[in-house]
């Protein structure tokens, strides 16, 4: 057993963004769903949402491509073993026993000298990195207010947000 040099990191960056892009296809085509449904009552928005959607659903597989890279290269081999390694990073769901434990042949995965409690720790800090970048990515592609929008909340959202949330506009796809 031996660790992931960072000369396999293109391939690592690969290999999650063909099998987790079907995940992040599937979401989109519920969302697109989910967003036809809500332009019966709504007219003339599906096309800017479904837009956004894309656009932040693309940006989360590049930016979590780069964190699997990142985690096969750092965190497989050092903290943990598996057998059947494709890939144990993902954003929206942590690193479990079973993974490490899951049979391949007669061998199986083990930890070196850390609980598995702080390998989910480590996780939850490139996904949580994961989702901050993703956000702060869409964030800034989409910083364009609209032309005859102004940039303060509306009474509407002023109501629901007590914090002036809805003026950030951190998920903006919604509007």
């Amino acid at each position: 057993m031996s660790t992931i040099p960072w000369s396999e990191f293109p391939s690592e960056f690969a290999i999650y963004f063909v099998f987790m892009g079907m995940l992040h296809l599937v979401l989109f085509a519920v969302g697109c769903f989910i967003f036809a449904l809500l332009a019966i009552r709504q007219r003339g928005r599906f096309l800017r949402r479904v837009g956004r959607l894309g656009l932040f659903l693309g940006l989360l597989l590049l930016v979590g491509s780069v964190a699997n890279g990142l985690w096969s290269c750092l965190v497989w081999g050092r903290l943990y073993y598996s057998t059947d390694y494709v890939w144990d990073f993902s954003a929206f769901w942590p690193i479990t026993q079973w993974t490490i434990d899951a049979p391949f042949g007669t061998e199986r995965g083990q930890l070196f000298g850390v609980s598995l409690f702080h390998v989910q720790l480590i996780w939850l800090l490139f996904a949580a990195g994961t989702w901050t970048a993703t956000i702060l990515l869409y964030r800034l592609i989409c910083k364009r207010p609209p032309a005859n929008k102004s940039p303060e909340p509306t009474a509407v959202a002023r109501r629901f947000c007590f914090s002036g949330a809805a003026s950030r506009r951190w998920l903006s796809f919604f509007r």
